[in-house]
């Protein structure tokens, strides 16, 4: 890549970083389209995999007094790790655009349900049932595309917790699949030379951006977190809806 080029991907890392430290998901969301369009998007998934885990490890640490109300946890993310396996081993033999426009899908649908509801909560029924699917689903998405954030924020959002349970829950979760995503790329030898250098520059800018976005997110209240990720999510779903078209 060129001085310009290198500019713009450290850029998209960092100011996925700073969205990543507000409202807990984001990274990959912002930093992957960048540079896929240099490297193509192989290339991308496997360079931000480190990094993702890195930033998902600091937010936990930062939010670990949460994890003893978070419920479901270790079942969320044991199911999310075997989706991850899947897609990790997926990646070079599935069909991008199906996927892709398969998590589009539902995330328009589930925006949908969040702005015409006049009180936008799973049912009981629902987060008993579809606690699991989702959690595959989130797990092939992160192994395949690195892109799971936004599934798991639109389910967490659902069952209406605070900021910090929220925030802990989801990095909790692309933590565990994060690293099966780490350990199936390895075994499946998708490591390159470059990919390594990538994936540790990619590395250092967010352990220097991610705490301004945390700070940032401690002054937000309920609402506005709220529209944060909502505005992450629709960010989401258009881009996502472009790489298909």
């Amino acid at each position: 890549m060129s001085g310009l080029e290198f500019l713009v991907v450290a850029l998209a890392v960092i100011l996925g970083s700073l969205v990543k430290g507000v409202t807990g998901l984001g990274l990959p969301l912002t930093a992957v389209p960048v540079i896929a369009f240099f490297v193509g998007v192989e290339d991308a998934v496997v360079i931000m995999a480190a990094p993702t885990a890195v930033s998902n490890a600091m937010l936990v640490r930062e939010h670990r007094h949460e994890l003893r109300f978070a419920e479901h946890l270790p079942l969320f993310a044991g199911l999310g790790a075997v989706g991850a396996v899947l897609g990790a081993w997926a990646l070079p033999r599935i069909n991008e655009r199906a996927l892709l426009l398969v998590l589009a899908l539902i995330l328009a649908a589930f925006l949908a349900w969040r702005f015409s509801s006049a009180a936008p909560r799973w049912s009981p029924r629902v987060q008993r049932w579809g606690r699991a699917p989702v959690a595959l689903t989130c797990g092939v998405a992160q192994g395949a595309t690195g892109i799971s954030g936004p599934l798991v924020a639109a389910w967490f959002q659902g069952l209406g917790v605070s900021r910090e349970r929220f925030v802990v829950s989801n990095t909790s979760i692309f933590l565990f699949t994060g690293l099966t995503q780490l350990v199936t790329l390895s075994f499946t030898g998708q490591w390159s030379s470059q990919r390594l250098w990538g994936a540790a520059l990619a590395a250092s800018l967010v352990t220097m951006a991610l705490p301004f976005g945390i700070r940032i997110g401690r002054r937000l209240n309920s609402e506005r977190f709220e529209t944060a990720v909502n505005i992450v999510i629709s960010v989401c779903t258009v881009s996502l809806l472009v790489r298909v078209f």
